[in-house]
């Protein structure tokens, strides 16, 4: 049972395993999985913990801190591929793997979109994927590539993240304002109303940004020169 504020004391008198770093971020990161990475305030984490805010503070930081640390631990278990693979199959791997593991804890994506990938587990696969871009042809232009094929992904995952966070009062989803047209006379509106309402819709939908957005490097790659 949580202990009241005035209730808590060091865990050593309690019996209880000191905290460390690494357990607080264990806990930050369940609680992100629980109600997304901006859901939680450090208070929160210390009722989670039992413990005072001021001891979060010591052992990471301020809640900026302990974000930083969650989100390098939830890149760090996206795929980071094999440095030999041809590119397409590289990026194909990285962003269809980034998908379940960032979709997993909400509000990630969001914050790798506003800070860059200033996490030591985003700097390692940066530096790679760069360097299979360079490999495969793209020579200057790698960090836009780059760039654009992570951004297509990540951008998207955000956007499901936004959407699922969303308020129920105010949560009318593309799906719901625009599937009253499955049986519209107009083509158009009916068509992309079915297809709205296709079961596993939003992971074919993600499957085809990644799918085109490689395809658009390819193009790229061949305007270069390259294969």
């Amino acid at each position: 049972m949580t202990r009241s504020a005035s209730e808590r004391g060091p865990r050593v008198f309690r019996g209880e395993q000191p905290l460390t770093a690494e357990l607080i971020v264990d806990a930050a990161e369940r609680l992100t999985a629980e109600v997304g990475l901006a859901g939680w305030t450090v208070r929160k984490l210390a009722t989670e913990l039992d413990c005072w805010p001021t001891v979060i503070y010591h052992h990471v930081g301020d809640r900026a801190a302990v974000h930083h640390a969650v989100a390098d631990r939830v890149v760090s278990r996206m795929p980071c591929p094999a440095e030999d693979l041809d590119w397409r199959d590289w990026f194909t791997e990285l962003l269809l793997g980034a998908r379940p593991v960032l979709g997993g804890y909400p509000g990630v994506a969001r914050w790798l979109v506003l800070r860059g990938p200033i996490v030591p587990s985003a700097l390692r696969i940066l530096d790679r994927g760069v360097r299979v871009l360079r490999r495969a042809g793209f020579g200057a232009e790698s960090p836009m590539v780059y760039s654009t094929l992570l951004n297509a992904a990540i951008l998207l995952i955000m956007s499901y993240d936004e959407r699922s966070a969303a308020d129920a009062s105010t949560k009318t989803t593309i799906t719901e304002a625009l599937g009253a047209y499955r049986d519209d006379p107009r083509d158009g509106l009916a068509a992309l109303a079915g297809y709205l309402l296709t079961p596993g819709m939003s992971e074919q939908f993600y499957a085809f940004t990644v799918d085109r957005a490689i395809a658009g490097a390819q193009a790229r790659l061949t305007e270069l020169g390259g294969g």
